[in-house]
């Protein structure tokens, strides 16, 4: 018997997952989360075979809820279960200690053959994922593994204010750092994302759940 803990903030998604795995009988649903933070803490009173995880949720995103779950609950794996398949997020996400990467729009029969690898302690890339993963060698180190993080600290910062509509004056500003600074932030950031303006850059960012 597989225990799970399902984390989305959409109520029809945890509705529609709790109907679809109800079905399996090697799976019990032992708890619901609406956030990261939730999720953690249901995880450390339950104790599940496996968190399935969402990405972008409230309070805590599905990357840091990951992390802190990798630090309070060695056990329990982690599925993130993502409507996104920026390289990116599946990159990041596998470094924060996740065991899996599957889409939303996967069949049953590979969310269950997803959950089962695991929780036997293998990990789970879902075929769009690799597809997509495989198409991208930017993202990909010289031993053909998920690379390093493609944004460094205080480019997130940026980002971020950028998805705020702060200017790049304003920006200098906030960050202590010089306008032409900025600029060279933002030209970086862009080319490091494959962007060409400032709406990618934000597209990138509501992926992440940054704004």
């Amino acid at each position: 018997m597989i225990s799970i803990v399902i984390a989305d903030d959409q109520a029809i998604i945890l509705d529609g997952l709790s109907a679809l795995l109800g079905s399996d009988p090697e799976v019990r649903i032992v708890g619901r989360a609406s956030n990261g933070a939730e999720a953690v803490e249901k995880a450390k009173e339950l104790k599940p075979d496996v968190v399935l995880m969402d990405i972008s949720m409230p309070e805590m995103d599905g990357i840091e809820a990951t992390k802190a779950l990798h630090k309070c609950c060695s056990g329990v794996r982690v599925l993130v279960l993502s409507m996104y398949d920026h390289p990116d997020l599946v990159r990041e996400i596998f470094e924060s200690g996740a065991s899996g990467y599957i889409l939303k729009n996967v069949p049953k029969e590979e969310l269950s053959l997803a959950l089962r690898m695991v929780v036997a302690g293998e990990q789970y890339i879902g075929q769009q994922v690799k597809h997509m993963l495989a198409k991208d060698d930017r993202f990909r180190d010289r031993a053909g593994g998920i690379g390093q993080t493609v944004l460094s600290k205080r480019e997130r910062e940026v980002v971020q204010l950028i998805c705020m509509e702060f200017n790049t004056q304003e920006i200098a500003e906030k960050l202590f750092i010089s306008a032409q600074t900025v600029d060279t932030h933002r030209k970086n950031i862009m080319s490091k994302l494959d962007v060409k303006n400032a709406a990618g850059v934000v597209k990138y960012a509501m992926e992440r759940g940054w704004c």
